[in-house]
């Protein structure tokens, strides 16, 4: 998965951060690697006391701002800490500044709590179009081939072969990010099916 489509994702997820943990002072750690990733961390002075103040003529958005004044500051200056022992992101010094920037083992991280975190949603009204997944991995990916095929199950997909999968709801974004994550696009296909002979069964399994 290319630079930019990582870059977007972690912005994507830092929206995506429930309310609750914002108004927390001590937000997960997966979270915080998720606001150093989407750049909300960069230009930072952590080493500075009184850094909420201090930071607020480095940092342009004032959204930036309002998310550093959540945290306590202590429990984060050690939780950026451990994530830099944990080489997920790098501390480097800047204007002197310390910055904080997220590596690529950070980023390949916050794609993993991303694939965690998906969830296929069942829609108000079903559009009676049906998503089959077929995936044809070589044996040497066969570590992989075991992955996506875990991930369907999770998913709620209806195994009607060993390497076709039924679902009634919209997923190309979620089974097009699962496929790129694994690099493995090149073995899996998606069709959209609007008719199957005797699918009373899959119905009743989707309830609809």
């Amino acid at each position: 998965m290319d630079e930019y489509k990582i870059d977007k994702l972690a912005k994507v997820l830092t929206k995506q951060i429930d309310r609750e943990i914002f108004d927390r002072k001590y937000a997960p750690v997966k979270e915080i690697l998720k606001l150093v990733g989407a750049g909300v961390f960069l230009a930072t002075a952590i080493a500075i006391p009184n850094f909420p103040r201090a930071l607020k003529p480095f940092i342009k958005d004032g959204n930036e701002y309002e998310v550093w004044k959540r945290f306590n500051i202590p429990y984060l200056k050690r939780t950026i800490k451990r994530l830099e022992k944990q080489k997920l992101v790098e501390i480097d010094q800047e204007d002197n500044m310390q910055v904080i920037k997220i590596t690529q083992e950070g980023k390949n991280k916050i794609l993993k709590f991303a694939l965690d975190e998906l969830t296929i949603k069942k829609p108000r009204i079903w559009d009676q179009k049906w998503s089959l997944v077929s995936f044809d991995l070589p044996e040497k990916l066969a570590v992989k081939r075991k992955i996506f095929a875990e991930y369907l199950h999770v998913w709620g997909f209806y195994p009607i072969h060993k390497s076709v999968y039924l679902h009634a709801y919209p997923c190309l974004k979620e089974i097009d990010f699962l496929r790129e994550y694994l690099e493995i696009s090149e073995f899996v296909r998606l069709f959209l099916v609007e008719e199957i002979e005797n699918d009373k069964l899959f119905k009743d399994f989707f309830g609809v």
